[in-house]
């Protein structure tokens, strides 16, 4: 099994508190066949630094420093760069199960799948985790399974990480420049192109809840790039799979988080109108009790909605 490199790409800013248990996790795990892409994007603390220590140290290593781009930018860097037969993305204040990649390539292989996935666990303060039971067997799902999936749970996930790819499914495909929500715009292109896809539920990657994580600065940015992501998503999926009812309902859940922000913004209230006209009612079934009701007085009152909205949640940051 490990005559196939498996091609690690790290984007790496700002990170030197937990960039070294991040990179101890991938080298020590019990798959050896790897080269590991640390990709620094511009930081500006000692993760640069760090990169260099362990490419210095560890021939499966390779450092790669560019100006400040963004993850997508990092992740494509390191697309350019790997040479491994399957390509796997770990954010670096991330780690992992120490068998986490042997159990992903021996799933991809075995199963003869396109994409392997394993569960994920969150956690918010240091601790020590219990490892993983992989007495759970592996399950077995097409591409277009895949993609329902996403829509509605976050167990596969449409996240770049717990996944490992064959590499030519990047052949055409790279992460869009400059925005947040970037998994979005790409993972249902991946599944797309899956005829199947390997998925053992049992949690090998650790991801970190960090205070200051892009996910936890809610500034207008983030609600525009989620609706351009998800409703350029939503398009693309409702043209390949029309009837998909999952489709309708996740942009619905973007619509409804968005619209109180984004109404004033001409072009992109027009695209959630557009949207609310041909979404099929029937979906807000599949969402829990709450969104079904704020779909409801989203239907009947934009206006009350978003006032409603913001009195609770306030407004988003702007810078």
């Amino acid at each position: 099994m490990e005559t196939e490199l498996i091609s690690v790409i790290v984007p790496v800013y700002n990170v030197e508190r937990y960039l070294r248990r991040c990179v101890d996790s991938i080298l020590h795990q019990t798959y050896r066949n790897l080269e590991v892409l640390l990709v620094d994007d511009g930081s500006t603390d000692a993760s640069g630094a760090i990169c260099d220590e362990y490419a210095a140290q560890e021939e499966r290593v390779t450092a790669v420093h560019q100006k400040n781009g963004g993850l997508s930018a990092a992740r494509n860097t390191g697309l350019e760069r790997a040479q491994g037969t399957y390509l796997c993305f770990v954010d670096s204040d991330d780690f992992l199960d120490s068998r986490m990649l042997e159990t992903l390539c021996r799933d991809l292989q075995e199963q003869d799948a396109d994409v392997a996935v394993v569960g994920f666990r969150m956690f918010e303060r240091e601790e020590e985790l219990a490892p993983a039971e992989l007495t759970v067997p592996v399950q077995c799902i097409t591409g277009r399974e895949a993609i329902r999936s996403t829509l509605v749970s976050d167990e596969l996930g449409d996240f770049a990480w717990n996944k490992l790819y064959k590499q030519e499914l990047f052949r055409d495909i790279r992460y869009p420049l400059g925005r947040m929500m970037e998994d979005q715009g790409t993972t249902y292109r991946i599944f797309q192109q899956c005829s199947k896809v390997a998925y053992r539920p049992v949690p090998m990657y650790y991801y970190y809840q960090r205070p200051d994580s892009i996910l936890h600065r809610r500034n207008m940015k983030f609600y525009e790039d989620k609706l351009d992501m998800g409703y350029q998503k939503y398009r693309a999926i409702r043209e390949a799979y029309p009837g998909m009812s999952e489709n309708d309902a996740a942009m619905l859940s973007v619509v409804e988080h968005c619209y109180p922000y984004l109404m004033q913004d001409t072009e992109r209230r027009a695209k959630m109108e557009a949207f609310l006209q041909e979404c099929d009612p029937a979906a807000a079934k599949l969402l829990c009790t709450s969104s079904q009701r704020k779909y409801q007085l989203l239907r009947c009152s934009r206006r009350l909605y978003a006032k409603l909205f913001l009195l609770k949640n306030g407004p988003a940051a702007m810078t």
